[in-house]
């Protein structure tokens, strides 16, 4: 299975077209979120992704404005977002508000975007089928809303357009601990445990690949670790400020890359970091615990550590990483 992604992208060749993609972001729980962006950001200014929107799934009121700032320093100040008009996490945030009060932006509240629904509705209707891959760095709300979608008049269900668009689905979350692999929650999951009846439904229902990046290859528990340059890029940078925020007042530090290895893997494929899993499925039940099964080939995968003279390459990942987080935005080379 290509995981949804093609056969040159996957191999790491250089002469491709950009991966369409759309990011779906908390940005409240944890500044990896705001690293994501500066990944995502640096991958679209060399070439290799356009980003057709970049989405909310919390209702944290200053997420939305964050991304706004995000997206607007990176010169991307128009990009649509959208957020969770309906029921939804609503969590605390050390760095959003922060941002939003202190970088230039357009958006001032999250009353001032679309549901996110409406933004997956719009710019998928506009793609080409099967060209676009979503990734999830945070809570499922909005999938499983879009997938819920009845369809109206000329408009596809959200079912539908999603089988009829979508490339595959790249999601951080889950813990692939042993052989088969499963999860007994030991080491947290919060991107499924906060909205368990969200990720239940749209694991259980996405109609194209998914493709699972779990904790234990870029969260806390790999032991992958970036970050601490950001204290020598600008100021008026919202990304270090954002790790600068959330470590307040101990000085940054490296910290996990689940969301920025989830962006990574959703444009580039596997190529020299990563290994997949690519037979069997989550048997997710709705306490999220689940285990990897084999009995079935559901077109699901999940990442593994690439082993190179019989240890992880952790550095060489770290590295890739490190340097698309401190590039600067094309604009302000």
């Amino acid at each position: 299975m290509l995981l949804g992604l093609s056969v040159s992208s996957v191999m790491g060749a250089t002469e491709v077209a950009p991966v369409k993609i759309i990011v779906d972001t908390d940005m409240a729980t944890d500044c990896d979120d705001a690293g994501a962006f500066a990944v995502l950001h640096a991958l679209a200014d060399n070439g290799e992704c356009e980003i057709l929107a970049t989405v909310v799934s919390s209702k944290n009121p200053w997420s939305v404005p964050a991304v706004n700032v995000i997206n607007t320093y990176y010169g991307r100040p128009n990009l649509p977002i959208g957020g969770v008009k309906g029921p939804g996490v609503k969590v605390d945030s050390k760095y959003t508000q922060h941002l939003a009060e202190t970088f230039p932006h357009t958006i001032q509240s999250d009353a001032d975007v679309p549901d996110a629904v409406q933004v997956y509705r719009d710019v998928l209707e506009k793609q080409p089928d099967q060209s676009v891959v979503i990734a999830t760095v945070g809570y499922m709300t909005n999938l499983k809303n879009l997938l819920q979608l009845p369809g109206e008049g000329e408009h596809l269900s959200g079912l539908e357009l999603v089988r009829k668009k979508v490339k595959t689905w790249v999601c951080m979350g889950g813990n692939f601990i042993g052989s088969p692999a499963k999860d007994d929650l030991k080491l947290g999951n919060v991107n499924f445990q906060r909205d368990a009846p969200s990720a239940l439904y749209t694991i259980q229902h996405w109609p194209t690949p998914i493709v699972f990046v779990g904790r234990e290859v870029a969260s806390v528990p790999s032991k992958v670790e970036i970050g601490q340059d950001l204290v020598n890029l600008p100021a008026d940078n919202p990304v270090r400020d954002a790790y600068a925020t959330y470590f307040n007042p101990s000085p940054i530090r490296n910290h996990h890359v689940a969301d920025l290895a989830t962006v990574l893997f959703a444009v580039r494929g596997p190529r020299e970091c990563w290994d997949v899993e690519s037979k069997g499925y989550m048997d997710l039940q709705p306490d999220m615990k689940f285990e990897w099964k084999f009995d079935q080939d559901k077109n699901q995968s999940y990442l593994l550590k690439k082993m190179t003279d019989g240890k992880p390459n952790d550095a060489y990942v770290e590295s890739v990483l490190d340097k698309l987080l401190l590039q600067p935005p094309a604009a302000k080379k």
